[in-house]
């Protein structure tokens, strides 16, 4: 739709736009020569007499004007708009920076943007708009925990603190990237190598806002300058410990003080000031009458400090209480004791004794150093820890492991679990051993070893038998001797683990038989050397009659000689008899399987097996001097 209004030299015609929100000049007409007469007062009566009441869009025409002095068509210039309708917005935040980074302390991240209402738009020709959205705009909110300040005049928001932009509840809040730990002894901070503008963060930015949160230890700068060169470097933000409070050390509580030997010292000083921390001398022997100890009272505790200087108070130390049984006396005094019996000292669960048997609570390991016992035995609750020694003269008893430790007993050795060895460790005992299991172990005995499930890659030497026929009865890698025999469910492996087994024996000493047949044999190698080595008869029949008489001495030397020369290879092969005779009882018993890599070895002589055998029995055969396999 087009109109046209005319003045004495100038006329203009108008348009709508399609959506009515404008109104351009689609035609004019001026007089030559009077284009100096176009102004913006022409131009607004124009709008007026064509009926468009919008506001003159001064710079537009300004514009026309310009153009039309230079010659140029002002046709399509737009003098009016309509007023196009305001959506409501909620207030908001605008930045150029990435706000998923840090902002640090002093640094304007941004502006606020006010909440906006919205408001109706009309078009040239009046026609009201109304907005699309029936949003209630809701305006952001800054608090004074919020972290940050805003400047009103010009809505700058910059930050106090160092950490992440965050809108919660309609309110902005800079969220601290610094957390106090809930005991209030640590702060951890997570480090962005830049900030929200790509600038680097450096370790005084977070100083900075400790400072605010008035914290009084120091900051441990190469932690957190290690986190913040990390994070440049991975583009990923790191954690790490920034204020360390100082723990309150605890009191301590009371303890017993064993007389003589220091019980309760870390260790034994060595050779070079070097301290063995296991020889701690915890168990002592006493005899009737003399002192065991006293106790000594709590110690204070000393304070420590949390991360805002605040002093924070040390456990106290409780009261030594102890009971004393029937073997030992309370003196006088009310905190020392003496023994009325002859044993090991023992203080347990509160109960002062002196014992045959001494039980630990638990493991033997540092906390109860080496043990070694004059007199009684040992219950260990627990295992036996690397390094360590148990060393009694009875028994001992072992209610999980012994591991790679020194086991040395009188009697015998009981482990309900296994033994668990790397290379250093030995279980040794004058009586019996039974485990669990044993793998990696050096192991010695007086009397039987019965392992109930495997024995692994061990070395053993028994004077009694090596049994393992319970569970899996497997014997499989290592070296097993004994003086008596082996008798095993398995033994060795399908894939050939070399395993050898031994039956030990000691030949006869026949070393002074052997020394006596050697001077008679040189006796006689003389004698025949001299007289020759014909029979008696023929030498005395060409000896001359002067010298027969001592000839005949010479020849019953000769005679006695032999004689006991035969004697002693009699007795010489009687015992070697024996000794194989004896030899062949002992033997090496598999009731299921006996593996390819199984190596036999008795009496001197070696076999080994090239194929599985079933339910075998290998011995020493005494008439054929060699190892023999039998069905079992």
């Amino acid at each position: 739709m087009a109109k046209r209004r005319s003045g004495e030299s100038v006329s203009i015609e108008f348009a709508l736009t399609d959506d009515r929100m404008a109104a351009y000049i689609s035609a004019y007409e001026i007089k030559p020569g009077e284009e100096e007469l176009l102004s913006v007062e022409i131009m607004k009566r124009e709008l007026k007499k064509a009926g468009y009441d919008g506001e003159l869009d001064l710079d537009a025409a300004n514009f026309a004007i310009k153009r039309l002095k230079e010659g140029k068509s002002i046709l399509n210039v737009a003098l009016v708009r309509g007023e196009y309708p305001q959506e409501p917005e909620n207030g908001r935040i605008f930045s150029q920076g990435n706000l998923k980074y840090p902002v640090v302390p002093g640094l304007v991240f941004g502006k606020l943007i006010p909440a906006t209402k919205g408001r109706p738009g009309k078009t040239i020709d009046g026609e009201v708009i109304t907005p699309k959205s029936d949003l209630k705009p809701t305006p952001l909110t800054i608090t004074e925990a919020s972290g940050c300040t805003l400047e009103k005049e010009t809505g700058e928001l910059s930050s106090r603190r160092y950490g992440l932009v965050k809108i919660k509840d309609n309110t902005i809040v800079v969220e601290p990237l610094i957390e106090v730990a809930p005991d209030y002894m640590s702060i951890t901070a997570k480090f962005y190598g830049f900030d929200c503008f790509g600038s680097h963060i450096a370790l005084r930015h977070i100083e900075h806002s400790l400072k605010e949160l008035n914290i009084a230890r120091p900051v441990q700068h190469v932690a957190g300058e290690t986190a913040l060169k990390k994070a440049r470097e991975t583009k990923k933000p790191q954690e790490a410990v920034i204020v360390k409070g100082t723990e309150p050390i605890p009191g301590k509580d009371g303890w017993f003080e064993y007389a003589g030997e220091d019980v309760n010292k870390v260790g034994t000083v060595l050779k070079g000031d070097r301290v063995d921390y296991r020889e701690r001398g915890m168990h002592p022997m006493v005899k009737p009458g003399q002192i065991i100890g006293k106790i000594h009272p709590p110690v204070e505790g000393v304070a420590g400090e949390d991360v805002y200087g605040r002093l924070t108070p040390p456990p106290d130390g409780s009261q030594l209480k102890i009971i004393p049984d029937e073997s030992v006396e309370m003196l006088e005094d009310g905190i020392s004791y003496k023994a009325k019996a002859t044993g090991v000292v023992d203080l347990k669960d509160g109960v002062l004794s002196v014992c045959d048997i001494l039980v630990t609570k638990g493991d033997v390991d540092y906390s109860t150093g080496n043990i070694r016992l004059e007199t009684g035995s040992v219950h260990v609750n627990g295992n036996i820890r690397e390094g360590f020694t148990v060393e009694v003269p009875d028994h001992i008893l072992v209610r999980q492991t012994i591991e790679d430790a020194l086991v040395l007993a009188g009697r015998d050795i009981e482990v309900n679990g296994g033994i668990v060895m790397g290379g250093r460790g030995q279980v040794k005992c004058k009586g019996c051993i039974t485990a669990h299991f044993a793998a990696n172990a050096h192991i010695e005995c007086a009397g039987d070893l019965s392992i109930k499930s495997e024995l692994s890659n061990s070395k053993v030497r028994a004077k009694g038998m090596v049994f393992a026929i319970s569970g899996k009865g497997v014997i499989q890698g290592g070296s097993i001797a004994s003086y008596t025999g082996v008798e095993a469910n398995e033994i060795g492996s399908d894939i050939g683990v070399k395993t050898v087994v031994s039956i030990i024996s000691e030949p006869p000493d026949t070393k002074h038989l052997v020394e006596k047949r050697e001077a008679l044999r040189g006796s006689l190698l003389k004698i025949n050397k001299s007289i020759g080595e014909e029979p008696d008869d023929i030498i005395l029949a060409a000896t001359a009659e002067d010298k027969k008489e001592m000839m005949q001495q010479v020849l019953l030397v000769r005679a006695q000689t032999k004689m006991k020369l035969k004697n002693i290879r009699r007795s010489l092969s009687a015992e070697l008899n024996a000794y194989y005779n004896a030899l062949e009882k002992r033997s090496i018993k598999v009731r299921r399987v006996a593996y390819p890599g199984l190596v036999i070895r008795i009496g001197g002589k070696s076999l080994q097996l090239e194929k599985p055998l079933n339910r075998v029995r290998f011995y020493f055969d005494a008439t054929k001097k060699e190892i023999v396999a039998g069905d079992l």
